[in-house]
Order: C-alpha cells, then sequence, then structure tokens
C-alpha cells in the first residue's frame, strides 16, 4: 500500500468516525428487543411447523437437565429474554411442578411420550424445539446434540417469544435443526461498547461460532494502547465484558494488533526485538485470562521491513515466521487452549505463477513457511483476489495445501454497491452468499468471516451458512430486515433506505462533481432523510440498522459540500483528463472528441481510483451484465469534418481475475468489437478501435456505449472493466 492511499484511508476513517453534533447518530437505550417477533424463527431452520397457537408464559417453571446447571450462560439467554417480555421464570426441581407452562431445558428425561418420532438431529450444533400439552399442563422441549445446540434451541424459542394483550406468550412450533455447514459461522464487529452488545448480538442473533474484533487495529501508533496504562486498563475493560458474554458460551472470539503503520519504519514491527514481543505478549496474556485469543494482521502494512527484520531476517517470511513462534509459546506455555489468528501480507491468491513482484519476495515460499506454523495459528485467506467473489474448491485446495491447513476466509465484498462496496441495504437480496460458492468450498474452510460488522449483511450470510439449501436471497433479506426492524416498521425501513439510496451516485467520502452540479439537490435529499429520520419510530434508530450512521455519513458529506461548493478538483477534473488524454494520444485538440468518465453514464459516479502501481485517475467503470452497472454509455457531437473513417482510443484497465472481463464497443449501434478487452490489469494501457465511417453521424448526436457481458450481478470485484478516457479521431 502506498503512503498516499494510506493516508486517504486514515482519513476517510477518521471522516466516517469523527463526532459531530449536526450528525443524526444509532441511539436507543434499550436495543436488546432484537430480533423482533414475526412467527418464525431465522436463520431458517432445516425442518419447521409453526401453529397458530400460543403458549402462556405468565407462570413458567424451567425443570433443567442433568447436562444443564442453574447458572449456565445458556439458561441466563432464555431466562433474559422471557423477563424482558414480562414473564418470571422460577427453576422448579421436578416435572410434577404444576406451572402454567413447563419448559424443559437439556436432558431432563421428563414427558418424553410428548415428542413421539420427534428426536434431535444426529448432527454437529443440532437441536430440537417441540411445543406439547400434557392435560392442562404446556411443555416445551428444547434439547441440543450438544453444547451450542441446546443454545441454539434456546435462541430459537426466544424468537417465537412476544406480547399478547400486554401478556407473554410464544408462538407454538416444532422444530428439527442443524446447521448445514457447522462451526464456520464468524463475526467481525470492529469494537465494542460497555456492554459489550457486539458480543450479545453475535451469540444471539448471529449464532457466531466465532468473533473477531479488531480494537487494538490502530496503524497511527500500534504500540500507544499497549505502552501507555491507562489505554490499557480501559481496553482490558472492555475484553473482560467481551469474555463474559462469549466464554461461558463456548464462543470463540479475538482481538486483532496490526504492528505497523506502512508510513514510518519506526512503526513497523521488529521481530527480533524484545519490546515489541512484550507488548504482542502482553495482549495476549491479557486475552487469554479473558477467555479470549490473539489475531495478528500484517496484510497490506507488512512492506516494508524495518531495516531490523532485514538485517536479522533478510526476508519477511523468517522474520514473520519468527515472530508468530515466539508469542505463540509465550502465551500457549500458560494457556495451553490459546489460539492465534493470522493474516499474511499474501492474503489472496489462487496459483499460476509465483508472485515475485508485489512485494519483492516470493508468495509461494512465503506461504509455504507460514504452513510450518503450529496448526492452532489459522490463516486468514480472501480468495483468488482481494475483493473475490466466485471461489472454487480447486482455488482454495492451492492455498491450504501451501498454509497446511483450512483457512480462514475472509470476505472483503458483499456483491452490492451503495457508492462503497461494504454497503448494503436492509431488506434487499444479498444474492452473493447464494452464487459465489459450492458446497466443497464451505466444508473446506476453518470457518467464514465477512470484512465488515454490519448487522444485515451478517444475518443473511448467517443465513445461507445455516442452510444453504433453502437459502432464497430476497426471502432471506426481507425477514433479516424485519427481525431488526419489526415486521410494522418494515414499509418504512424500505421508505427510508429507497431515499438513502437515491442519493448512491455521489458516492460516500468524497464531494464528486456531480454532487457539485447539483448542490441544492444534495441539500435537499440529505433535509428530506433527516426529516424522515427524525420521525422514524425508535426501532428504525437502532444500531442494528445502521440508518442513523448512514444519515449522519451523508449529513456530513453535505458539509463538505457546502464549506467547497466550487470543487475545484471535482469540476475541473475533465479539463485535466482532457489533456492527459491529448498527450497520451499525441492528438490535435481541434481534430477530435475527448470523452471523459464524467460524461458517460454507468449506473454510479465517476470517481478517482488507484491501486498499488496503478497511478491515481478519475475513471469510470462497469460490472457484470446482470449488475446495477452493466454498462457505459455517452453522446456527443463530431467534433470534426466527417471524411473517411474515424479511430476511437480508449485508455482503460482490466479487473485482475485470471481471464480477461469480456466487453462489446458500439458506435451508433453498431459493433467495433466484442471479446476479451486487450487492456492491461496492472497498469493503464490505450487501445485502438477502428470506426467506419458510415457507423458516424455528422451534425447529429452519436452514442458511444461499452457493455460487460460477462454473467454476474455482483457489483464489486471482478469481472469489472474500467475507462479512463476515450479519443474520437479521423483515421490516420
Amino acid at each position: 500500500m502506498t503512503n498516499q492511499r494510506l493516508l486517504l484511508l486514515l482519513g476517510f476513517l477518521f471522516y466516517l468516525h469523527s463526532s459531530d453534533s449536526a450528525s443524526a447518530a444509532d441511539a436507543v437505550p434499550d436495543d436488546r428487543d432484537i430480533p423482533y417477533f414475526t412467527g418464525t424463527v431465522y436463520p431458517t431452520p432445516q425442518q419447521a411447523q409453526y401453529r397458530d397457537e400460543f403458549v402462556p408464559l405468565e407462570r413458567v417453571g424451567l425443570l433443567l437437565g442433568k447436562d444443564v446447571a442453574p447458572e449456565d450462560a445458556r439458561v441466563t439467554v432464555l431466562v433474559e429474554r422471557l423477563k424482558r417480555h414480562g414473564a418470571q421464570p422460577q427453576m422448579v426441581a421436578s416435572a410434577d411442578d404444576r406451572s402454567e407452562t413447563l419448559i424443559l431445558v437439556g436432558e431432563t428425561g421428563a414427558h418424553e411420550a410428548l415428542l413421539g418420532k420427534l428426536a434431535v438431529p444426529d448432527k454437529r450444533e443440532g437441536y430440537l424445539l417441540h411445543c406439547a400439552r400434557s392435560g392442562t399442563q404446556n411443555v416445551v422441549f428444547l434439547k441440543g446434540r450438544d453444547f451450542h445446540g441446546l443454545l441454539w434451541a434456546i435462541t430459537s424459542f426466544n424468537q417465537l417469544v412476544t406480547t399478547q394483550d400486554e401478556r407473554p406468550v410464544a408462538r407454538s412450533a416444532s422444530l428439527q435443526d442443524y446447521p448445514e455447514f457447522p462451526g464456520i459461522r464468524g463475526f467481525t464487529p470492529f469494537k465494542d461498547d460497555d456492554q459489550a452488545s457486539a458480543a450479545w448480538f453475535g451469540a444471539n442473533v448471529l449464532r457466531a461460532n466465532v468473533v473477531i474484533y479488531r480494537q487494538l487495529r490502530k496503524p497511527a501508533d500500534w504500540r500507544l494502547p499497549l505502552r501507555d496504562e491507562t489505554q490499557f486498563n480501559d481496553w482490558m475493560a472492555r475484553i473482560q465484558k467481551i469474555g463474559a458474554q462469549l466464554t461461558p458460551l463456548k464462543i470463540a472470539w479475538y482481538d486483532s494488533i496490526l504492528p505497523f503503520s506502512g508510513v514510518r519504519v519506526e512503526d513497523q514491527v521488529r521481530s527480533k526485538s524484545d519490546e515489541d514481543f512484550q507488548l504482542v505478549v502482553k495482549a495476549g496474556m491479557a486475552l487469554a485470562e479473558a477467555g479470549g485469543n490473539l489475531c495478528l494482521l500484517y496484510d497490506d502494512y507488512r512492506f516494508f521491513l524495518h531495516p531490523d527484520d532485514v538485517r536479522d531476517f533478510g526476508s519477511a517470511r523468517q522474520a514473520d515466521v519468527y515472530f508468530l513462534n515466539k508469542v505463540y509459546a509465550a502465551v500457549s506455555a500458560k494457556f495451553p487452549n490459546f489460539r492465534m489468528l493470522f493474516c499474511p501480507p499474501f492474503y489472496w491468491g489462487a496459483g499460476g505463477p509465483d508472485d515475485t513482484s508485489t512485494y519483492g519476495e516470493s508468495r509461494d515460499a512465503y506461504l509455504a513457511a507460514i504452513g510450518q506454523l503450529p496448526k492452532a495459528i489459522d490463516i486468514y485467506w480472501s480468495g483468488p483476489r482481494v475483493k473475490s467473489t466466485q471461489v472454487s474448491a480447486e482455488q482454495l485446495a492451492w492455498f491450504a495445501g501451501l498454509v497446511q491447513r483450512k483457512p480462514v476466509f475472509w470476505q472483503n465484498a458483499c456483491g452490492t454497491y451503495h457508492g462503497s462496496p461494504y454497503y448494503a441495504y436492509p431488506g434487499e437480496p444479498m444474492k452473493a452468499w447464494r452464487d459465489w460458492y459450492d458446497d466443497a468450498f464451505l466444508r473446506g474452510i476453518a470457518f467464514y468471516a465477512y470484512n465488515g460488522e454490519d448487522p444485515y449483511i451478517n444475518m443473511t450470510l448467517s443465513d445461507a451458512l445455516w442452510n444453504r439449501r433453502a437459502y432464497d436471497p430476497a426471502a432471506s433479506g426481507e425477514m433479516a430486515a424485519k427481525k431488526l426492524a419489526g415486521p410494522e416498521n418494515y414499509p418504512r425501513l424500505v421508505e427510508a433506505f429507497k431515499t438513502l439510496e437515491a442519493m448512491d451516485d455521489y458516492g460516500w467520502f468524497e464531494p464528486t462533481a456531480l454532487a457539485a452540479r447539483n448542490v441544492e439537490r444534495v441539500r435537499q435529499q440529505t433535509n428530506e432523510l433527516a426529516a424522515l429520520y427524525s420521525k422514524a419510530p425508535p426501532a428504525l434508530k437502532s444500531r442494528w440498522l445502521m440508518l442513523g450512521t448512514f444519515v449522519g455519513y451523508r449529513q456530513k458529506y453535505l458539509q463538505a459540500l457546502l464549506k467547497n461548493p466550487n470543487l475545484k478538483e471535482a469540476t475541473e477534473v475533465d479539463a485535466r483528463v482532457q489533456e492527459l488524454a491529448l498527450k497520451e494520444t499525441n492528438t490535435d485538440a481541434k481534430a477530435a472528441v475527448v470523452l471523459t468518465p464524467n460524461q458517460f453514464t454507468a449506473g454510479r459516479e465517476a470517481r478517482f481510483y488507484s491501486w498499488r502501481e496503478v497511478p491515481r485517475r478519475h475513471v469510470i467503470w462497469i460490472n457484470g451484465a446482470r449488475s446495477k452497472a452493466p454498462s457505459l454509455q455517452t453522446t456527443f457531437q463530431l467534433g470534426y469534418p466527417l471524411k473517411g473513417d474515424s479511430e476511437l482510443l480508449i485508455a482503460g484497465l482490466d479487473d485482475n481475475a485470471p481471464a480477461a472481463c469480456r466487453v462489446r464497443i458500439q458506435m451508433n449501434g453498431n459493433t467495433i468489437f466484442e471479446g476479451a478487452n486487450p487492456f492491461a490489469p496492472d497498469r493503464w494501457s490505450t487501445k485502438s478501435f477502428s470506426v467506419k465511417g458510415a457507423m458516424l453521424r455528422d451534425g447529429v448526436p452519436n452514442v458511444l456505449r461499452i457493455d460487460n457481458l460477462e454473467d454476474s450481478d455482483s457489483m464489486t470485484g471482478a469481472p469489472w472493466f474500467m475507462l479512463s478516457y476515450a479519443v474520437l479521431r479521423p483515421a490516420k
């Protein structure tokens, strides 16, 4: 990552997370009413029968099985939900208790005849939930094949609890359920609050197997929160609350350190430094004491190496293997169950020729070296690309073979695009989870972690991983949104996010030329959105919907726009693009047409782009044929006398997929090119296309159109084609 890109990233993060009293916020004092009652359970069960009957819960007896103690954290999950709806559950000693409703938690041996042929599925994390009657008494069975199976039986029952006529009740149902891919549901919240709400959400809503925080990911000065005792103690207090939530529920969890800045040499980790070693071990010990584990993120920040590492080891792979082994040995000596999670600098790739150019070291040699690490150190992989879409079992086998373990899959995209590849609006179909993977791939990973804490995205992902065969993107999205907002609020939720979606074309981070040309429109839309939010019911202001966060972002965007309404860089960018185009193509401006990204429509805004060694340019790009941005189109008047044929010069960039993205280029409906685009994936390149004179029109508008022909609906990652400019001039 270049210094320029890092500084831009840090600026974006400050922009997004800085406080502003004028901005909306997701602030509801008590937001643990979710998942709201919909009458069904989510994630979608394997087998479920719901009845139009309700079990009264005013007088509830809890009979615990021999495998469940009164202080069991799973019992706490059940009791908290019951009390939230006004029930007063009491522990009872035997099945003879005459409570109005008797809930049997675990293997009690009571009332087994009421189950008939129903049984707990013999599957990992499997559970049984069954509501029955014994004479005048209601009986609820909650059973699990294992520890987590019983936990999911409880959280499923909790979703059926509601209030009718101010009385607590539960919808009667019978569920035999289990996850199709057990143990792989990860959740990545960036940080947590004083109530460990993200931990609560992971356990109670997502059914997460693993939770990975990033509370110590501070690339500006990674050592500071570990050196400063006040900051360290504040962090310790947070992780202890997280541990109190997750450890008793046997949900694995991590917090992360990124021991680099990528800017100052003194901020890079020194692998033989006792100071750096002791700081990382200090964090690891604190995490292990709270029942947690340590994640080390090297990824985009590892290179360049500190001079000490160059001197002591000569290569990153030798330095990193040494440091990881040493840290793991120190912490695991005291805490034998301690685990680590590691993101290497080569966290993407899919076989083929060895990559020795990205960082100046052999990718394959690095991955093979970390493959010798203890198996208690898991390793991240994002697939064949940084933002992968389709990932095959064959690509997985290549990476797993080198690192000698199942990788943790780190997904950097979700297939939607709302001015950013990391956002999705509650209610929209999340097709990626259905289309991007096959069963063999999901069985071949240690667990799956989406790179983002968005509750809605993670809920739909959990649904897809739980019951892949039944996963329907539209139905799943609607149900997840209703679980987060309440069914009665769903229409208003859709209205709010449709209003937000209307502003997608402006982008999120840097005010664009489109926004600069429509300042009053942006102001009007932002004010309408803020007014809608101010009148929204409390459920729509919950942190779990992120509506207030998005509204706040839009308010900050407007403020940035109004501070510089002329937006010199954005509004004058066309002139700079034209100058670049004329220079690179050696073209006379008086005898040519130069088309800039701002002149094209594409279902998204033009914006600045740079990546690794690809220099920053103002661009516009298109995704697959079924996406929201499948084509580029512009109209223009011919700027020179039409005499014979013309030449179309396009400066563009291909994606980094193994095969070039297929495109079709048309002039006034006439195809001048169709096939795999000829542009380079790692640098800007300019290609020439012949345009017959008969294809052009003099004195009336002409239409240039470029279509992406790849069969994909993803708005993030390959397949894409990017345009820097187009020049039309007489053929030489």
